[in-house]
């Protein structure tokens, strides 16, 4: 009797067998080694020469790979700015575009303008792209799902403040953190405004004249969670003083409040 896989299982082994093309007898061993964690199935065998030829997309990754290099003698493993800007140039995606983010999540940069061969290639397997029209053609494709797939656009939120850290700090300055809140909550992204409250325009303007401190990633993360809130309902009924919110949005709601809604009451004040 063949084996009875779970539909979790079976899309494992059709994505695994997909990138490695490798049969399925061997695709389900190798996944059962490693718990049916693909990722981790497919980077153990593209490393165990035993598999036999590479898959060409991990191959033709590379070779694409190493013609973006700055300095391939010194750091053969690196994208740096320069090449960074081309590829993205040549894919038409601007540096100030959400797209550009939606890349960095995609092949896992660790900082802006930098991309690593480990996390270029791994993007390449992941979604079976070889050239850069393919690489594009998934970044639009993601961006057009942005506003209607929660999942796909915390990816890339969440994976922003990575690109925003320098110098080995844990945490953003206000003005970066500014930048791309005003980006990643603007209609390229996650619009977050609703009908009588403009979201961003408070959240940024009460950070800027009464909180101005740097963000770490709990208040990264949680502002997306906040906001997920707001647009569910913009009278705040959801926030309580008993909440776990960090201390800043706290604060924020009662600025919210007091400021923009005449004192405290839940009825939002016309702003259209």
């Amino acid at each position: 009797m063949p084996p009875s896989y779970s539909s979790a299982q079976k899309s494992a082994l059709a994505e695994f067998t997909q990138v490695t093309q490798s049969d399925k007898n061997a695709a389900s061993k190798l996944l059962k080694q490693h718990n049916w964690n693909v990722g981790a199935a497919i980077n153990a065998f593209f490393s165990n020469a035993s598999n036999g030829a590479p898959n060409p997309v991990h191959a033709n990754a590379n070779k694409l790979f190493d013609k973006y290099r700055d300095d391939p003698k010194n750091d053969p493993d690196e994208i740096n700015i320069e090449g960074t800007s081309k590829m993205l140039g040549e894919m038409t995606i601007g540096v100030e575009d959400i797209s550009a983010f939606i890349f960095s999540e995609l092949v896992q940069s660790p900082a802006l303008g930098k991309i690593t061969r480990e996390g270029f290639v791994d993007g390449c397997l992941e979604t079976s792209c070889d050239t850069l029209p393919k690489i594009r053609n998934v970044v639009i494709q993601r961006r057009s799902q942005l506003s209607a797939d929660p999942d796909i656009f915390r990816n890339v939120y969440n994976h922003a403040f990575v690109l925003g850290l320098s110098n080995n700090q844990k945490s953003l300055s206000q003005d970066v953190a500014a930048e791309f809140w005003s980006l990643l909550f603007s209609s390229q992204g996650f619009a977050w405004r609703t009908r009588t409250s403009p979201w961003l325009e408070w959240w940024l303007e009460f950070q800027k004249e009464k909180w101005n401190k740097a963000v770490n990633k709990d208040l990264w993360r949680q502002t997306l969670t906040f906001a997920e809130q707001t647009m569910k309902d913009e009278t705040l009924g959801f926030w309580t003083e008993e909440s776990s919110w960090p201390s800043v949005i706290d604060e924020f709601v009662e600025w919210v409040k007091t400021e923009k809604r005449g004192g405290g009451g839940d009825e939002a004040m016309d702003v259209a």
